[in-house]
């Protein structure tokens, strides 16, 4: 079982993801952050290019 969470601090707009498993290194490849833009976790199926493809795809870079 894998636990993720991506939060936004409201006040300064810092980025942060936390991953939790039983899988050894899913914190390599689970979250996606770009600074000033955004975060994205992927779990079950991790696929990076996604995780950049998502950030694009809602203009946030």
């Amino acid at each position: 079982m894998t636990f993720s969470i991506v939060g936004r601090d409201a006040r300064t707009g810092d980025l942060g993801v936390a991953v939790a498993s039983k899988f050894l290194a899913v914190g390599a490849l689970v979250p996606f952050v770009q600074g000033g833009v955004g975060a994205v976790a992927t779990q079950s199926y991790v696929n990076v290019t996604a995780q950049q493809g998502t950030i694009r795809q809602r203009n946030w870079a």
